[in-house]
């Protein structure tokens, strides 16, 4: 153990002298930023203190260079304490959820606090539907990963995603308790950003997406002007889970809630020097309230979306949880213990004042709670009715919509929203 204090008071010497001699070259560190001297002399001084509590209480020293690997994680996570480090597998596993060629499966996920993932929404025509899955079944496992209860919507989603083959056996708890093991055979998430278009009762329009990806502006476009040449009330744009890289794509939604040549978002560096200004381009005015769903695995291009949405636009509400808070703004640095930090070197700014910097994510204006998810709601198969009585055409369309939310508490809330602003005459005026 001595010898080795002794080679680490060495190294720590060398590292004085080459920050010196850095030093001596002209300095762009900004004058409050500390000295390198006086930080590789501090780091020195723990390293020193590390290992004279190792040799005091007998502990060997680490090996495998893993007093390396913890000391530079330990050094860019006080700089920047919103920093992630991935190995290869996980880089490459974050590279293709940012891609869009992901396997699907056809599920919308819900979190449950004290139980396990909850299948708010199966997608029509898709792998999950041909596999029997029913809204209101959980998930207690995924291939041969047993899910805990309260487990991450990352961790779930990850694990329906991931893998070079097709098939996987997916494990479900049925309201009753009762389990049961499906075979589902997952196909490539399609070129398509919209995974799912649907027209709701009660004049709602519902899209998902998977991704902003290249096409996204105008497919989202479309399906809003489409529902606006058909009366439609209102739209619900579900981004959760929601990434992809195609930030080209927000101006050709956004700018439909905003006046033309208004600012939408800009980048900045970590500093606030301006490297990117978007503004809006010439778009028809939108008529139609847009509720965007979002949770804490919207990402990349889908929370810079959700980000402008959320700012100064007229006419959008964000509901959710908050989101992950990378909305294009990290980028992977390759370290030499073979690792890659995931920083963020840029913020975001949008024009209500919200900087994205890494620490925080976009924060919903109406909030899904815990307590919210674990809501249980009641909806008889068939309403008790009078002798001689029967449902109205209105009566039909509002059991009809609450037996399509009754799984999914975000979607819920959504149309409770629009319900509200229908019953009160709301309308988008430009």
């Amino acid at each position: 153990m001595a010898r080795w204090m002794k080679a680490g008071a060495a190294l720590c010497a060398a590292g004085l002298g080459w920050g010196t001699a850095v030093s001596a070259e002209p300095s762009t560190v900004p004058a409050e930023a500390p000295a390198p001297v006086g930080v590789a002399r501090e780091l020195c001084d723990a390293v020193a203190e590390g290992l004279r509590v190792l040799d005091e209480s007998r502990l060997a020293a680490p090996v495998d260079g893993a007093a390396k690997a913890a000391l530079l994680e330990a050094l860019i996570r006080a700089s920047e304490p919103s920093a992630t480090f991935l190995d290869e597998a996980e880089l490459a596993a974050r590279s293709r959820r940012l891609s869009d060629r992901e396997w699907d499966v056809g599920l919308t996920i819900v979190a449950e606090a004290e139980g396990f993932p909850k299948v708010a929404a199966v997608r029509a025509d898709s792998p999950a539907a041909a596999a029997g899955i029913q809204p209101g079944e959980q998930i207690g496992k995924v291939g041969d990963t047993a899910i805990p209860t309260g487990a991450a919507l990352k961790t779930v989603r990850g694990l329906l995603t991931e893998g070079d083959e097709p098939g996987l056996e997916i494990g479900l708890v049925g309201a009753d308790g009762q389990s049961r093991t499906v075979a589902v055979e997952r196909a490539r998430r399609a070129e398509s950003s919209l995974a799912d278009a649907e027209d709701l009762p009660a004049g709602m329009g519902y899209l998902r997406a998977a991704g902003l990806f290249e096409g996204a502006g105008a497919e989202i476009a479309a399906a809003l002007e489409r529902w606006q040449a058909a009366d439609k009330f209102g739209a619900i744009l579900d981004l959760r889970g929601a990434n992809g890289v195609a930030a080209g794509e927000i101006p050709a939604v956004a700018a439909r809630f905003v006046p033309v040549a208004a600012d939408l978002y800009a980048f900045t560096d970590r500093q606030g020097n301006e490297i990117e200004v978007v503004k809006s381009g010439p778009a028809p005015a939108e008529t139609l309230p847009l509720m965007v769903l979002v949770d804490e695995e919207t990402s990349g291009a889908a929370e810079l979306l959700a980000a402008v949405l959320s700012g100064s636009v007229q006419g959008a509400m964000v509901i959710g949880r908050e989101t992950a808070g990378d909305p294009l703004i990290r980028e992977p640095k390759k370290l030499s213990t073979g690792r890659h930090a995931l920083l963020a070197t840029r913020q975001l700014k949008t024009p209500d004042g919200m900087v994205y910097a890494g620490a925080n994510g976009v924060v919903p204006d109406v909030a899904i709670t815990d307590a919210a998810l674990a809501e249980t709601v009641y909806e008889p198969e068939a309403p008790v009715l009078r002798k001689g009585k029967s449902l109205t055409d209105e009566e039909k369309e509002d059991k009809a919509l609450r037996d399509r939310t009754r799984n999914d508490t975000y979607l819920r809330r959504a149309t409770d929203v629009l319900l509200g602003l229908k019953a009160l005459g709301y309308g988008v005026s430009r």
